[in-house]
């Protein structure tokens, strides 16, 4: 799929710097500003989070050693860690942390769109989060995009120019999410009622069909034509999200074997393996090696293009996560971010275990004994006639004089607040409060509104925190104090903040209706559209759109008190064809049009 832009992606690992802080951080890696001439490198190694030491590291992909850490209290137990060209992400279900991977300083904190575990994309122009279940897809990065796409979702793909791919799952459709793109490019579906996931071919998107066993080229033209799988794919089928040395790797889960389909113009008999019994729930490539994980023994399984096993390793009880990394290696995190093993490319496993940098002291200098000297000897010379002695009084000591301690005061008030709203919540940000004479113990943030108020407590070495349970459309004001030994000193307060539920737009069939003679029964239907989010009592105009010559003016609504409108309109009959609805530049999720 050609599209003009040609990037050099050396696979030459990040420059890493050793910067002096003091306990929570050892070394930095630094994160230089992207070269010009449209030069990417990639993101070398693997950032993982502990939760039992409240620190996120970075393990070096190729020397398997743990070179800088953060530590970061305030995370979400759980989370996980992705990486851009500059910074990195800890993503949990209640925020998302960014940090700097120059300074390894936390540098904001976001609210996730969705409160579940999204699948991550470590590519150019990301990283990108996908939330299936909701629907969503993010690009990290200067500024935050959350894109809407009407549906649940398949596991994505990426190619290395850092196009994303999603297959919708209840309307079929597939999708780009060009590099540099702000909303989806869908320029086909899979047949109405197919199964069927992504992968990555030769770095080109395919659509594995599992209903009639074929594999689709995807490009700018839509779905191309299929070939024989070869082997019989069940519904639940995963994919790898790229190929094995030309092969595409088919998990038959429920099966307990996985398939290794050759794509390649040799077009060598498919390989089928029988996996011991287990629970396989993830399967990547590294490259040159297929990568298995069973829950149920908590162990991952490694073969080779030719179904031929490498190893079985273990890894430490809980449920593990599977990472493929930018520099194609794959990364399994235990569940406490204690442990992780790094797959290379020809699948060869080696567990590194994630504890903090030991500070090395050097050993005190070894003391030299004076070598006497041979002694020369010396011209005897007249003793000089004795002088009278002077009796001078011995020097007094100097009187010794101990600073008197100031007692503690109260902390200073904690400079920039800053509070972020989103959907029913509001992140919180701060900076440390001046200690007077005693280290801060406690920050406490209170919020009040007209729907209410309330506080709640962090430690002293917390500086963002976020307020979840807040009503939409009521503006906050939140207030951040500091305590020490000596009691709470002046409070900050914020600038005015009010959550509001992100816009979303959804459409289905609506009441079948014939218009004039454009549109006939039983096909024509009036599209039902379900606006959300919008602000109350404005004026929005809604616009159909199709993958056809179909043309509509559009309708204006006046959005009801609660952000939300519900109407039908818009004649449509195309059978086949894909529609959807665009408004106040929220584009709604898009439908086939089905026989009535």
């Amino acid at each position: 799929m050609a599209r003009g832009r040609i990037r050099w992606r050396g696979r030459a690992p990040l420059v890493v710097t050793v910067v002096a802080i003091a306990t929570a951080v050892g070394v930095a890696v630094s994160g230089a500003a992207k070269p010009e001439g449209g030069v990417d490198f990639f993101q070398s190694g693997h950032w993982v989070f502990n939760g039992l030491l409240g620190t996120v590291f970075h393990i070096d992909g190729a020397s398997r050693a743990i070179d800088a850490q953060l530590g970061l209290p305030g995370a979400d137990p759980g989370s996980q860690v992705v990486q851009g060209e500059t910074g990195g992400y800890v993503v949990g279900g209640n925020r998302i942390i960014e940090f700097g991977k120059s300074d390894l300083a936390v540098e904001k904190t976001l609210s996730p769109p969705a409160d579940e575990r999204p699948v991550a994309l470590e590519v150019a122009g990301g990283p990108y989060l996908v939330y299936r279940e909701s629907g969503q897809v993010v690009r990290l990065g200067d500024t935050m995009l959350t894109l809407p796409t009407g549906g649940r979702l398949n596991d994505p793909v990426a190619t290395s120019a850092g196009d994303v791919w999603l297959h919708q799952k209840e309307s079929n459709s597939l999708c780009e999410l060009a590099r540099d793109a702000d909303r989806l490019n869908c320029p086909d579906n899979a047949p109405s009622g197919h199964t069927g996931g992504l992968s990555v071919v030769a770095d080109q998107p395919v659509f594995i069909d599992t209903s009639t066993d074929t594999v689709h080229p995807l490009g700018d033209d839509g779905l191309g034509e299929g070939s024989a799988l070869g082997v019989d794919a069940p519904p639940t089928a995963r994919f790898a999200g790229t190929d094995v040395a030309g092969r595409i790797a088919v998990l038959d889960g429920q099966g307990h074997r996985m398939h290794l389909v050759d794509t390649t113009p040799a077009k060598a008999a498919p390989v089928t393996v029988d996996l011991p019994a287990g629970d396989y729930t993830d399967v990547a490539s590294s490259g040159q090696a297929v990568v298995l994980l069973d829950r149920a023994k908590n162990a991952v399984l490694t073969y080779d293009r030719d179904g031929k096993q490498h190893r079985s390793t273990p890894v430490p009880p809980g449920r593990p996560h599977l990472a493929k990394g930018e520099d194609s290696r794959v990364y399994v995190d235990s569940a406490d971010g204690g442990h992780v093993l790094v797959v290379d490319n020809d699948g060869s496993v080696e567990p590194v275990p994630v504890v903090g940098n030991q500070q090395r002291t050097a050993p005190p200098p070894v003391q030299q004994q004076a070598q006497p000297q041979p002694t020369q000897p010396q011209p005897q010379q007249p003793k000089p006639p004795p002088q009278p002695q002077r009796e001078n009084p011995a020097p007094k000591p100097p009187v010794q004089t101990q600073p008197a301690q100031k007692p503690a005061s109260p902390p200073g008030a904690p400079p920039g607040v800053k509070a972020t709203a989103g959907n029913a919540l509001v992140t919180v940000n701060w900076g440390a409060a001046a200690p007077n004479g005693g280290a801060v113990s406690n920050y406490h943030v209170a919020w009040t509104s007209s729907a209410g108020s309330g506080e709640k407590t962090v430690g002293g070495g917390v500086r963002s925190t976020t307020l979840s349970g807040l009503t939409n459309n009521a503006t906050y004001v939140i207030t951040v104090t500091a305590e020490n030994s000596a009691g709470r000193g002046a409070g900050a307060k914020s600038a005015g903040v009010t959550p509001s539920a992100p816009k979303s737009i959804t459409i289905s069939r609506g009441t079948a209706e014939a218009y004039k003679d454009e549109c006939e029964l039983p096909d024509c239907a009036l599209i039902r559209v379900v606006a959300k989010g919008f602000e109350a009592g404005s004026r929005v105009k809604f616009v159909p759109h199709a993958n056809s010559s179909y043309t509509n003016e559009g309708r204006t609504m006046e959005i009801d008190s609660d952000g939300t409108e519900t109407f039908e309109a818009f004649h449509f009959g195309q059978v086949g064809r894909t529609v959807w609805v665009t408004g106040d530049g929220v584009e709604s999720n898009r439908i086939v049009w089905e026989a009535g």
